[in-house]
């Protein structure tokens, strides 16, 4: 089971869900969604469907090639080694999970007359620049983003799961990719406990207080681009194309 390399988390988890709450709640998209508007559903399926399958791919990538030299230098090559395996255990964990994630993903758009492995859509601007920082090699930025999309997704799924006319458009009435996200537990710490760790792990500062502020910034940077790319998938809609 994966131990944290620090006992206390750093980022302010309170505030990160506020902020990421307010950027879902105010996005035309997710209250489309929400209010139940099948077109609006639709664009937000196929909108974040690139991203969910390059998610995945980003993750497979960094299985294996996570370096090891900057925390043996600062944790130690004792402690390092066994962390190390049970690192590289816990990202190819949360890769399978994205994996399983990505066909509840599909499967839902199925219920809406959408075949997305099977259909090629275009991948949007601001959709393609967070597929390249999931896609980074500096681990401090690879691991704030995949916490900050722990948040969005975490918040998407609380808000959209328990919206009743969302849901019932679903023949089981629920949304199964929100629930793994709403409702997930972990045996040991979740995917952004560990991404946060890492984060931190990675970044080359001592001060806790640096530290916070940098990775704080990474990850409403994403946060916010994930509010730009709503908007662009929110256009895609037929009622916005007219």
């Amino acid at each position: 089971m994966y131990a944290l390399l620090f006992s206390e988390p750093l980022v302010n988890r309170a505030e990160m869900r506020v902020f990421t709450r307010e950027k879902i709640y105010s996005s035309a998209l997710a209250r489309g969604a929400a209010h139940g508007d099948k077109e609006t559903i639709k664009a937000m399926m196929i909108g974040w469907w690139p991203f969910i399958q390059a998610f995945e791919r980003a993750i497979d990538v960094r299985v294996g090639h996570l370096p090891i030299k900057p925390l043996v230098q600062r944790f130690g090559q004792a402690r390092i080694k066994t962390f190390f395996s049970e690192a590289r255990e816990a990202v190819r964990e949360m890769k399978e999970e994205e994996g399983s994630h990505a066909i509840l993903w599909a499967d839902g758009a199925k219920e809406f007359g959408l075949d997305l492995y099977g259909t090629h859509y275009d991948t949007l601007p601001t959709v393609q620049k967070l597929i390249a920082n999931a896609d980074s090699e500096d681990p401090v930025v690879f691991f704030s983003w995949l916490a900050a999309v722990e948040y969005i997704a975490e918040e998407l799924a609380a808000y959209l799961c328990h919206a009743p006319k969302f849901t019932s458009l679903f023949a089981k009435k629920h949304w199964t990719w929100g629930l793994a996200h709403d409702e997930h537990e972990h045996d040991g710490p979740s995917h952004l406990e560990i991404d946060e760790d890492l984060a931190r792990g990675y970044y080359p500062s001592n001060d806790p207080d640096i530290t916070r502020a940098a990775l704080t910034a990474n990850m409403r940077e994403c946060i916010e681009m994930f509010e730009k790319a709503s908007h662009e998938i929110y256009d895609t809609t037929p009622e916005m194309a007219h």
